[in-house]
């Protein structure tokens, strides 16, 4: 037999994403083949900040999928609460919110919702880029002069709207001067 030349995969060449481990033990059964791959097509197109905004058919025709499959898996998506959507002029935004583990091994019962306890999240600790450690980073980046870390959202929102008008204004105003 010849030796045959393998090619194994290099995470440096950025050809990667991530993906929360949460949202194939927690609810991978519930979501279903479909929704794992439409979670899976926009976390492919999400951007530093978790956003993106492919279009129905493009998801469909990534995952080998029709429109009201991807329809569907969207729906299901939201209504679980992994993922948000907003309109913004003709596109829908989709948010890939943070996803936790609804139940931990460590509760006094196994299987006991521990979210009201008030745990350490012993996840944040990691040493290295992560994408926890991108998040809170993002964050604090994002928040000066908020006063709270993250803890106001709203607040959050409107800065980083208002950052993305700023970069849209900025493009428009290339655009007119070529």
């Amino acid at each position: 037999m010849p030796d045959e030349k393998i090619t194994i995969r290099d995470l440096r060449k950025g050809d990667w994403y991530w993906i929360s481990k949460v949202l194939l033990d927690e609810y991978g059964s519930t979501i279903g083949p479909i929704g794992i791959a439409v979670y899976n097509c926009l976390a492919e197109h999400a951007n530093q900040e978790g956003f993106c905004f492919p279009s129905h058919q493009t998801i469909a025709n990534k995952i080998g999928a029709s429109i009201s499959s991807v329809q569907r898996g969207i729906r299901q998506l939201i209504k679980l609460e992994i993922i948000r959507k907003s309109r913004r002029r003709y596109h829908n935004v989709y948010y890939l919110l943070k996803l936790d583990r609804s139940y931990r091994p460590t509760s006094n019962k196994l299987g006991q919702s521990d979210r009201h306890i008030g745990h350490i999240d012993r996840s944040d600790q990691s040493a290295g880029t992560t994408n926890k450690n991108k998040e809170k980073e993002f964050i604090n980046k994002n928040s000066e002069g908020i006063g709270k870390t993250g803890d106001n959202l709203h607040e959050l929102k409107s800065k980083l709207a208002e950052k993305m008008s700023m970069i849209g204004s900025k493009r428009r105003a290339a655009m007119d001067d070529s």
